[in-house]
């Protein structure tokens, strides 16, 4: 699944800097919004893994945007770009739940290192609430057929999809795995 971000700045060509230096070297998909006022309506449609916001925006500021991400219980990771840092304003950001704090003009391996550290998280993340999820199913059939639908994707992730290596490493057939990835390919296309 392709991880995404929203990337909330009111300069039209930061956001265009920040969509070049995403899809150029990263696989992560982004959404740019200039108007800041438009987070619940698009965290309403999709949920994202990281939200680049600016500090300082008419309408909503950042540390507006990371309240209400905090308040809402969203799942997203906030990570906030400024030209106004200041020691405080960080602080205040990270004690707010904020995942970092990049000042601008800031190089682009800093952006690229920050969204890659967040993103390796909320992937874990991702699979220890997936596993939460199964501890609380019931009945037990339904449990363990989530936990072996887990943990077959895991083992697509380690060894990729040779079917015969699948087989033998998971001790089914090549029919069952060819299903198995059938079926994975359809939830993923739904």
């Amino acid at each position: 699944m392709i991880q995404k971000i929203l990337a909330i700045d009111d300069e039209p060509d930061m956001l265009r800097l920040l969509e070049r230096i995403v899809t150029a070297k990263s696989d992560y998909k982004i959404i740019i919004t200039n108007n800041p006022l438009e987070l619940p309506e698009l965290l309403e449609k999709e949920e994202f893994d990281l939200i680049l916001t600016d500090l300082k925006m008419p309408g909503m500021d950042g540390l507006e945007v990371l309240n209400y991400v905090k308040e809402n219980d969203r799942f997203e990771e906030v990570v906030m770009l400024t030209a106004f840092g200041t020691i405080d304003t960080a602080k205040e950001a990270m004690n707010k739940g904020a995942a970092d704090f990049i000042t601008k003009p800031f190089k682009k391996e800093q952006l690229l290192f920050t969204i890659e550290r967040v993103m390796r998280w909320q992937r874990k993340h991702k699979r220890l609430r997936a596993f939460e999820d199964v501890l609380k199913m019931e009945p037990l059939d339904k449990a363990l057929q989530q936990f072996e639908s887990c943990w077959f994707r895991g083992l697509v992730r380690r060894v990729g999809e040779d079917h015969p290596l699948l087989a033998e490493k998971s001790g089914r057939s090549v029919d069952w795995v060819e299903d198995r990835l059938k079926q994975i390919g359809e939830q993923e296309n739904s």
